[in-house]
């Protein structure tokens, strides 16, 4: 629930009306209030910039030192009458006018020798973005935004492939928006509530038109009941048991109603018990829910919960209701009368979850209105579709020994002609050649044969040490990153630009589920790979 309250700020509606509709005002608040650090204003780096600068980033900052060559007209926000002038200087102002609410800066010190030697200049960033960076300061920088909770997005278009790693101890979204979200209307389990309201419809004595409005869950919970009377209170065990309730379910149409026909659909939400989901589950059983920090919204009301389920007058085994109800055939009024059952029913459980979330607050040492009603009342409502993403260190990933016991994925991987992994075992190795020979292979035309070969060197030593034995041939793929010399071809900087800007926009607004660590763009047959290394 980190960053789920926003400082207040004066959105502007009119110009932001389409990314509202997306993450809302909360969202926008969270996107005005960050602070993103661009180092290198390279091609991927601007285009990634430019796409938070236009839905509204509060403050941008790029730290860069280079003048502009002829190396940089790959970028759109570089000139050629620019050539000689500061780059962080040039890019800062292009960009600055793309939107005037955008509180634009650059800072032309060294990035390497900032991260080297003053790294605590990185704290007063939300984000930041690596383009270009080295892998030794690259591996410090990472570790500390890791000790320090920031954001660090690596980014890279090589040639025609792409890269992007999230950096981050874990990532907590209550707003995860599924495109297709389960409902949970506890029709296997009613609450009194429902269930006396559906007792309270007697479908005999209706006329036709009430008949074929009757909302399907109470069609359900009357089928239910009445299988429950004739089976001894057991609901539909077996397969042929079920084909029988449904049948049952098109024996009570009378002519053939849309109401029956989405009952007859929907059958299995009232034979299936009601259970909490597994990623919800796994918050629950975290030890951080447990023992939540103090200064850790999502995990004090995931503790919350926890009580509420665990205690029998209260939520008796089951997590808090969403109250939201999918549409069905009914009439206005018999909608609205079963989704207030739902609403009320679910107001009741935040309230619960709220009165409980204050005594953990007090137990911190914190102020019971630290977390508000509201704050509870969308964890409560998106409880089903909490999600939890904890990624891996850079470190690990540079450590041979935890890449050798990877060897099963990627050898299983590496089978599959298609797979993009293969770009990312190539990258690695040429990286490798530059900690080895301070510049990327190709990047000297008058050594491409030399490149070649001592590419391939770096990439048989990497895959000895992670335990590869693929029977890929290599050599076609180190000639072509041979033959991309670390170019940035603009329109692979700029598809990078747009998925690295979305995943920060995930990021920062807890909203939507990002990459899990590593995305891998193959712009040679347009395919890509996300993976958790």
């Amino acid at each position: 629930m980190e960053g789920v309250t926003a400082t207040t700020k004066k959105t502007d509606s009119a110009r932001y009306d389409r990314q509202l509709r997306l993450w809302g005002e909360e969202g926008q608040a969270k996107l005005e209030d960050a602070h993103v650090c661009l180092i290198n204003a390279t091609a991927t780096g601007a285009e990634t910039l430019k796409n938070l600068v236009l839905p509204g980033i509060g403050k941008f900052t790029i730290v860069d030192n280079k003048k502009i060559s002829d190396s940089d007209f790959n970028n759109f926000f570089i000139v050629e009458s620019s050539s000689g002038k500061s780059r962080a200087a040039v890019t800062c102002e292009l960009l600055r006018e793309l939107n005037d609410l955008a509180d634009g800066s650059f800072d032309e010190k060294d990035p390497i020798d900032l991260i080297n030697n003053n790294p605590a200049y990185f704290k007063q960033f939300t984000v930041i973005i690596a383009n270009d960076v080295p892998d030794e300061p690259l591996l410090k920088l990472s570790k500390f935004c890791w000790e320090n909770s920031i954001v660090l997005v690596v980014t890279n278009a090589y040639g025609f492939i792409g890269y992007i790693r999230l950096c981050i101890p874990e990532h907590a979204v209550i707003e995860s928006k599924p495109d297709n979200p389960p409902d949970d209307l506890r029709l296997a389990n009613p609450f009194p509530e429902l269930q006396a309201y559906a007792d309270s419809i007697d479908l005999k004595t209706l006329n036709s038109t009430e008949y074929s409005h009757v909302p399907f869950p109470i069609l359900l919970l009357h089928h239910t009941k009445k299988w429950k009377e004739t089976y001894d209170g057991k609901l539909p065990q077996n397969y042929a048991e079920k084909t029988a309730f449904r049948n049952e379910i098109l024996k009570g149409s009378k002519n053939q109603e849309a109401n029956f026909d989405e009952a007859y659909k929907a059958y299995f939400k009232a034979l299936a018990a009601t259970q909490i989901p597994s990623n919800t589950q796994a918050i629950l059983n975290d030890p951080k829910c447990a023992n939540p920090p103090s200064d850790s919204k999502f995990w004090i009301l995931a503790k919350a919960v926890k009580e509420f389920i665990e205690n029998k007058e209260e939520g008796n085994g089951y997590v808090p209701l969403p109250g939201a109800i999918p549409d069905m055939t009914a009439t206005t009024n018999g909608y609205i009368a079963i989704q207030k059952l739902y609403q009320d029913k679910a107001t009741r459980d935040s309230s619960f979850v709220h009165q409980r979330a204050s005594k953990i607050l007090q137990s911190l040492g914190k102020s019971a209105d630290w977390i508000s009603l509201d704050e509870v009342k969308k964890f409560c409502k998106n409880i089903n579709l909490l999600q939890l993403v904890r990624f891996t260190t850079l470190e690990k990933e540079y450590d041979s020994s935890y890449m050798s016991s990877k060897s099963s994925y990627f050898n299983s991987e590496l089978n599959n002609p298609e797979s993009s992994l293969i770009w990312y075992i190539m990258l690695r190795a040429a990286r490798r050649f530059h900690n080895k020979y301070g510049r990327y292979p190709g990047q000297q035309t008058n050594s491409v044969k030399e490149d070649v070969s001592h590419l391939k060197t770096c990439l048989t030593q990497l895959l000895s040490e992670w335990g590869i034995n693929s029977t890929i041939e290599y050599d076609n793929y180190c000639q072509e990153i041979v033959r991309y010399g670390a170019s940035e071809i603009h329109t692979i900087a700029s598809l990078m630009g747009g998925v690295a800007s979305q995943e920060i926009i995930k990021l920062i607004t807890h909203q939507y589920l990002p990459v899990a660590n590593t995305f891998i763009y193959n712009g040679n047959n347009s395919t890509s790979l996300s993976w958790t290394v």
